[in-house]
């Protein structure tokens, strides 16, 4: 349930005219001059017609708005409802969040009629990744003199989630997972996957192999079939551990690019239908199956909320699945990149990491 308050406070317009105002006032009151006495009325008379007219019910606005998976830094556009509660209508209020719209103008909303709802786009951008349970809008009106302005802060409760910032995978990374691809059918094959039939979508599928075209003409759900050099089950090894004796928060420049790397190459692998094995070491190791959508949202969703962790022991269980894999990927996010571990893998890995001193 949203919550919201409200104040008034006076502009820059307000405080000049206020100044002015309480100078004439003091010279009326030590000359007892005439003409002083009647600036200083004329000078008030606006202030007060201000004060009194001022909208003082615009936290009586209430924001609907859906829960929102962003990346960071990369814009977006939410679509939001505002219904006003209150008697009367709200005139010239202008919205934002100041979270998201630092470099985004307000969102002039004219006037807010009571009951009636009225829908918004609102332009924003998340710079730093997290997870937050609720957004936090201001909406403001100067209405109508301007030299008071009614301001608002409604918060509403829902579920904001900012992706870490994607990061382009160099060649070797790339590579390395090429080289890991095998053919069920034909090793002659290029990399990649070809077109081979269409068949009915099953429930339970990924429907990002849906023939759009196919679908809407025969009216149900049809899948393409591919054939070619499927990549197969990749393991994936999110190291969060600072090494023995140094400070947490201190390499964060790698940690957020790690963390980067890891939703880019995640992506850059489901694209390709693979399935991935992620083992998260933190506090406590977490392993997550990254075989459609759901699996890869719960783990961007992790990765948002990701923090640098003391290094500890692993127990050799750890990577018992693991070691089954013919390929690993292991991402040092907290720069501890002499793990004993990498070299204990009996398997190829592939340590992902920048360019870092």
């Amino acid at each position: 349930m949203a919550t919201s308050s409200s104040s008034v406070e006076l502009t820059l317009r307000g405080k000049v005219v206020a100044w002015l105002t309480a100078l004439a006032a003091g010279a009326a009151w030590l000359g007892d001059d005439a003409n002083a006495r009647l600036a200083a009325a004329m000078l008030a008379a606006p202030l007060v017609v201000d004060f009194v007219a001022k909208q003082r019910r615009l936290h009586h606005t209430e924001v609907q708005v859906a829960a929102r998976r962003a990346v960071a830094g990369a814009p977006f556009v939410d679509h939001l409802t505002l219904v006003h509660r209150g008697r009367r209508g709200a005139r010239e209020c202008l919205l934002s969040e100041p979270r998201t719209m630092r470099y985004e103008p307000p969102l002039m909303l004219g006037t807010l009629r009571p009951g009636a709802p009225m829908r918004v786009a609102l332009r924003g951008r998340s710079l730093q990744r997290s997870h937050v349970l609720e957004r936090v809008f201001v909406l403001m009106s100067v209405w109508p003199l301007a030299l008071f302005r009614s301001r608002a802060v409604i918060t509403v409760a829902t579920d904001f989630v900012t992706e870490p910032a994607r990061v382009p995978l160099s060649a070797e990374v790339v590579q390395a997972l090429a080289e890991q691809q095998a053919s069920p059918r034909d090793h002659a094959v290029a990399v990649g996957l070809e077109f081979h039939s269409l068949r009915e979508q099953l429930p339970h599928e990924d429907a990002r192999g849906v023939h759009a075209l196919r679908s809407a003409a025969l009216g149900t759900l049809v899948r393409r079939v591919t054939r070619g050099r499927l990549p197969h089950t990749v393991g994936l090894v999110l190291d969060l551990r600072r090494p023995p004796g140094r400070p947490l928060y201190q390499g964060s420049r790698r940690f957020e690019w790690s963390l980067g790397a890891c939703a880019s190459l995640v992506a850059w692998l489901r694209q390709r239908a693979a399935q991935i094995l992620v083992l998260v070491l933190d506090e406590r190791s977490e392993r997550f199956l990254v075989q459609g959508p759901a699996q890869e949202h719960e783990l961007l969703t992790l990765l948002a909320e990701a923090q640098p962790t003391a290094h500890r022991a692993l127990p050799p269980d750890v990577f018992d699945q693991l070691l089954r894999l013919e390929h690993c990927f292991w991402i040092p996010a907290g720069a501890y990149t002499a793990s004993p571990e990498i070299a204990a893998m009996p398997r190829t890995v592939t340590v992902v990491g920048g360019d870092f001193e």
